[in-house]
């Protein structure tokens, strides 16, 4: 509404409380504009902000921890991905082994087969690449109109689609770059070959490297391996610890096969070593707490799966021993068992690289859906969302209400329904840290009145020394005018895992430290210049909401600085028991709706925020599931692959007995051992992580109370449906090979 309409409708003639102005040159010029603006409006006692600049950064800083969240998790099906492009290649190369072995006994070079393998490769990478673009385009419109759905009303932010040429012609080059770099490496790797047995078709014979070739790789992997290690413990990070552990335990298995230790044995004790360093917390029974961040378990993921596939592969033949023995009584699935258990036995290397495939998308997805499941079930705690209160209300600056007690009586509601009202504050100050020589950032800080340092039951992550529990620092709040609790965004942590900080910074301590040496904190009023000293004694819980952010302290510390200006507007409401919060929240509102009261039930509040989260749960999982297709279609491939390679074999097996849905069987039965192991032990490894993930959370205040969630039904749905859709992907060249008739299979050439 036209501004002088406003000011007649709230009885305020001639006031204006603030001033916009539009730089000609956009938001690049606000600090040049800001510059020439204070001479003329600080004598006014009036404060300059840069209002568009300030929500820029805010966007870029809540973009950039949802990029992280979805680059993390994104980052395993790209893993995967990687896989499939390299298995595809080898697949090629090895249907065109002859034609190659051939090739290079007429005078073909090596350097011209990789040449030619790379060229083909670039012609599916181009356009690949563009179809990826194009579809994931598609799927970021489809994340953001869910993302947008979700966070609607919950926070101070809108999400909105939004696609740059930019971005699109950057996500093009690196994924023409990561394939072209996949391809090459492939190239490489399929280009050596024993000229003699490629022309016959024949196994490669095993390589014997001599001299230092042997034992170099090792030695420098396990030197390499003990600088990082020795380097992570120096700078208290995880993951470099964890490559440093890691290249020591892989350099190891090359210098122990020179010992004359059985390749078995050698990579078994490798692959478990792997497993139990990165699933168990060893890292901090020996050195204590480390730094760690999303890179940490990237990583660890990786190293994990890799451990699980050498395991599993290097001793498949007992446990596929094991399946035979046990289901091989049933006389007509015994020779259909045996068949089906020769071919991965015989393929190990396509075998453990689909496993791996599928192992790691698993792993990432169990282990993201159980530990973001039990935060959210943690989180949804009304009691400690709330802090003794039930309903929350806040109303304009401009039209405070002095003494809510009194008001409620003469708005016609029940007293009586109210155990006790809290009035509070907030104002916008400049504020640092003394002693570190940080400059001033922009923050706000909340003056709250006695009731509700009396009440209230907000948990604190960090207290000061001297202060033995959280309700004594609430009681020292009260009783002095010095003292301050800060939100948990402010303060710097060991686990980074992208959780919001705000632009002003404490420094000096953890979060995770729970104790801290007192801190000096100076804050401003930007329109009258005055400043107030305060002591930090309290860091507030995770659990806190959103709107406890800012500096906290008591209304009669600010009073001296900032006068009539600590206006109570916000009010918080704890009711008598029976009273609904919801029905009395609205109450609230059209009995002081001249007061421009908004009023919810802290209930609701929390259920929205629950609600948000939980859908951006499912859209992480959802994210993360795109990678199961991936370990679909190296199933596919496999498949296929087979059904070609082993056409002869189908038909001697026609030839002697085996019917048709023998041979089908067959197939189903070697891709079935690939999903179900790759499912079963991404589960438990992932379990196990997110324990271990669990289990360390609740070691901090903020997390005391979480408990251990699985989403079982989620997990069975979505595992059921891969496996099914494996199976179906997986039927269609099993029922071609099938229908070879023996005749055709033996004359094949």
């Amino acid at each position: 509404m036209p501004l002088a309409a406003a000011q007649r409708f709230v009885g305020k003639p001639g006031l204006v409380r603030a001033v916009f102005v539009s730089n000609s040159r956009g938001v690049s010029q606000s600090n040049a504009v800001v510059k020439q603006l204070k001479p003329t409006v600080s004598p006014l006692g009036l404060e300059t902000d840069k209002t568009k600049q300030h929500a820029l950064k805010e966007a870029d800083k809540t973009g950039a921890m949802f990029m992280s969240f979805f680059t993390t998790f994104g980052t395993f099906s790209i893993a995967a991905g990687i896989l499939l492009i390299f298995l595809i290649f080898v697949m090629l190369a090895a249907e065109r082994r002859g034609e190659l072995g051939i090739a290079r006994a007429v005078g073909t070079q090596r350097g011209h087969l990789v040449q030619m393998f790379v060229y083909e490769g670039i012609a599916y990478d181009l356009v690949a690449a563009a179809v990826g673009v194009i579809v994931g385009a598609a799927v970021a419109y489809g994340m953001a109109l869910v993302m947008a759905s979700a966070f609607a009303g919950v926070g101070d932010f809108t999400i909105s689609y939004s696609v740059k040429p930019a971005s699109l012609a950057l996500a093009y080059a690196v994924g023409v770059l990561l394939t072209f770099g996949v391809v090459a490496f492939s190239a490489s790797r399929v280009s050596r070959m024993n000229i003699s047995t490629a022309i016959r078709n024949l196994p490669e014979p095993p390589k014997t490297e001599r001299g230092k070739r042997r034992w170099l790789p090792g030695v420098a992997s396990v030197l390499l391996g003990v600088l990082f290690a020795v380097a992570g413990v120096g700078a208290k990070q995880a993951v470099v610890l964890g490559l440093g552990v890691s290249l020591v335990i892989l350099g190891l298995v090359p210098l122990v096969r020179l010992a004359g230790v059985p390749e078995r044995l050698a990579k078994t004790a490798a692959g478990l070593a792997l497993i139990v360093w990165f699933v168990l917390p060893i890292s901090r029974w020996l050195f204590g707490d480390l730094k760690v961040d999303f890179s940490i378990f990237l990583f660890s993921g990786l190293m994990i799966v890799v451990g699980s596939t050498w395991t599993i592969m290097y001793n498949a033949d007992v446990l596929l021993g094991g399946l035979v023995a046990s289901f091989g009584r049933i006389k007509s699935l015994a020779p259909v068992l045996r068949m089906s258990v020769a071919y991965p036995l015989r393929s190990l290397f396509r075998t453990g690289v689909t496993l791996a495939m599928f192992t790691l998308v698993v792993f990432t997805l169990v282990v993201g859906a159980t530990t973001t499941g039990s935060f959210v079930q943690a989180f949804n705690d009304v009691r400690a969302f709330g802090g003794g209160f039930d309903v929350r209300a806040s109303t304009s600056a401009s039209a405070p209400i002095g003494d809510m007690h009194g008001a409620l009586a003469r708005a016609g509601l029940n007293p009586s329904d109210f155990r006790y009202v809290s009035s509070e504050s907030t104002l916008p100050v400049k504020a640092r840290q003394l002693g570190t020589g940080s400059k001033e950032k922009s923050y706000w800080v909340n003056g709250a009145d006695a009731t509700f340092f009396a009440h209230t039951t907000y948990r604190l992550a960090a207290r000061a020394r001297g202060y033995d529990s959280t309700a004594q620092v609430w009681r020292a709040l009260r009783t002095r005018r010095d003292l301050a609790v800060v939100d948990q965004y402010v303060v710097p942590r060991k686990a980074k895992w992208g959780a919001p900080t705000a632009e002003f910074q404490l420094s000096g301590f953890y979060l995770e430290d729970k104790t801290f040496t007192p801190v000096k904190v100076a804050v401003r009023d930007p329109q009258t210049g005055k400043r107030l000293v305060l002591t930090v004694v309290g860091v507030l819980s995770d659990t806190s909401p959103e709107f406890m952010a800012g500096i906290w302290t008591s209304q009669a510390t600010l009073a001296p600085v900032f006068g009539d200006r600590v206006l109570p507007t916000t009010q918080l409401f704890a009711l008598q028991r029976g009273v609904d919060p919801a029905a009395t929240a609205k109450k609230l509102e059209s009995a002081f709706l001249a007061h421009g009261m908004q009023a919810d039930s802290l209930k609701k509040l929390l259920d929205e925020a629950v609600s948000a989260n939980l859908t951006f749960d499912r859209l992480i999982e959802g994210f993360m599931g795109l990678g199961l297709i991936v370990g679909v279609a190296a199933l596919g491939v496999i498949t296929a692959r087979a059904v070609v390679e082993r056409r002869q074999q189908i038909g001697v097996l026609r030839a002697i007995g085996f019917r048709k849905r023998m041979v089908q069987l067959s197939f189903l039965l070697e891709s079935s051992f690939i999903a179900l192991t790759s499912i079963v032990v991404g589960s438990g490894l992932g379990l196990a992580v997110a324990f271990n993930v669990i289990n360390d959370s609740r070691r901090t205040p903020s997390w005391e109370n979480m408990s251990f969630v699985v989403p079982w039904g989620t997990l069975g749905i979505i595992f059921l449906a891969v496996y099914l859709v494996a199976l179906l992907t997986t039927f269609i060249p099993a029922l071609r090979a099938s229908r070879i008739y023996p005749a055709e299979a033996l004359r094949y050439q």
